[in-house]
């Protein structure tokens, strides 16, 4: 049942993907009031690419921003029953997400609250008989500030929390590979409804002009509604808290080569599976020209894992394993005046996004955009996930994702979207129901406004 239902839910995300409610006001530089004083993140290296947006990321004026997306879309998916049987689903699923967002800039703070909720409908057309229409609820809220504490020091915070029916909200527009910057990435799609609550808090020390150092720590709760380990396709409940030192130097205004250490521990299900990740990593980032960049990093990764199964008339039975292994990756942006592209492909032990727990996880992305008129965009982009268990090889998770949309930008203030979203997913040896695939296609069209109102004016 969750093989079957929880896929169908992309459609919203697709739909609510340009949505307005983690947007700022946005246009071109031309009818752009002018940029309010303010504190801006110190520390981004070492993954600073150009970005897939041909308007400017948001001008930063303290606002109030009300915003609502609307739309549908129809999918068409098929699962595997058992090895030699498939059912297929037909559905059309329509949703509408009203949101606000107030952010204010001050000479040495700013700051930003902003909250959503979405009704989201889904209509069967074919299928089995059990899979009756049924209406859902999500709820998004996020919270940050940066602080300019001193002249050299800076402290950033962010708190993100989803409550969502549609367990791909977060994973529509393709998110570049994990960096060293965030040590903990999100990029993977469990099958079930969730609830995720990310914090992270960075205090960064400008040492110098050409060096810095930075403390991070993050924070990762997430609760599935499908979690037991006897069921078909268990979904692991986590708890994850991270912490890292990094020290970069400047050595040309070109290159940057720094050095850090990252420690991440995981819990899955209560203390079903705990693991310690120790990674050191030396990290690179090189300006190949204004609009290009690439950036990469690489050192050894130790993994020590505890697993505890509960057995029948046995009772618990615990098992250690400890893993040496490399962590690398590296990323690519490049953006001229209509095109923009961004790739990357990383190699690292994390959270297996509920499906498996600590697992090694490959990552090969990439999106191209395209400014076909002044208000209309096309943008085109893939993911490929493999994720293989370190406490059983056989256990393994392979995902495919591409899409293809379009963007017409009619007002500053008002968009539509057309998307056509392609996803095959399999896993091996999953715990009783053996290998599982599924295939998934979708196409859907929105349309999002937003009123913004200076504070202030």
């Amino acid at each position: 049942m969750i093989r079957r239902i929880g896929p169908i839910l992309l459609a919203m995300g697709m739909l609510c993907s340009a949505c307005a409610w983690g947007q700022n006001d946005t246009g071109t530089a031309d009818n752009a009031p002018p940029t309010q004083p303010g504190p801006k993140p110190a520390f981004t290296y070492p993954d600073t690419t150009p970005s897939l947006d041909f308007l400017s990321e948001g001008i930063e004026n303290s606002s109030l921003t009300l915003g609502i997306g609307a739309g549908f879309a129809f999918d068409s998916n098929g699962y595997a029953n058992t090895p030699t049987t498939t059912t297929t689903q037909n559905r059309w699923l329509f949703n509408v997400a009203p949101s606000i967002r107030i952010q204010q800039f001050l000479p040495k703070i700013s700051w930003h609250l902003a909250y959503a909720g979405g009704l989201q409908v889904y209509q069967p057309i074919s299928g089995p008989a059990n899979s009756g229409s049924s209406n859902l609820f999500s709820q998004h809220a996020s919270a940050g500030l940066i602080w300019q504490m001193t002249r050299h020091w800076q402290l950033s915070a962010d708190n993100r929390y989803t409550y969502s029916a549609n367990p791909f909200d977060s994973y529509l527009s393709i998110p570049g590979s994990p960096s060293i910057n965030n040590p903990n990435p999100i990029a993977y799609l469990p099958l079930t409804r969730y609830e995720l609550n990310s914090a992270v808090m960075t205090v960064t020390n400008q040492i110098t002009k050409r060096d810095t150092l930075a403390f991070t720590g993050t924070s990762d709760l997430r609760r599935t509604s499908t979690y037991s380990v006897v069921t078909s396709v268990p979904f692991f409940n986590m708890v994850s808290y991270a912490g890292r030192v990094n020290y970069s130097h400047q050595l040309t205004p070109r290159l940057s080569l720094g050095a850090g250490y990252d420690f991440n521990s995981l819990d899955f299900g209560h203390g079903q599976q705990r693991s310690g990740i120790q990674t050191i990593s030396f990290t690179g980032d090189y300006l190949i020209r204004p609009t290009m960049t690439i950036s990469g990093w690489i050192g050894p990764e130790y993994t020590s894992t505890k697993d505890t199964v509960n057995l029948p008339i046995i009772g618990p039975v615990i098992a250690y394993t400890t893993l040496w292994s490399t962590a690398f990756g590296v990323n690519y942006g490049w953006q001229g005046q209509r095109n923009s592209l961004r790739a990357g492909y990383s190699r690292q032990v994390s959270d297996g996004g509920g499906i498996t727990a600590t697992t090694q996880v490959n990552n090969v992305n990439a999106a191209y955009r395209r400014r076909l008129t002044d208000k209309l965009n096309f943008l085109l982009g893939m993911r490929y996930l493999h994720d293989a268990s370190i406490t059983s090889s056989a256990r393994t998770y392979d995902n495919i994702y591409g899409n293809i949309g379009f963007t017409y930008q009619f007002t500053k203030s008002f968009d539509a979207t057309a998307n056509y979203v392609r996803i095959h997913q399999s896993q091996s040896s999953a715990f009783i129901i053996g290998s599982r695939t599924y295939d998934d296609n979708r196409v859907g069209v929105s349309i999002n406004y937003s009123w913004n109102h200076p504070l202030g004016r």
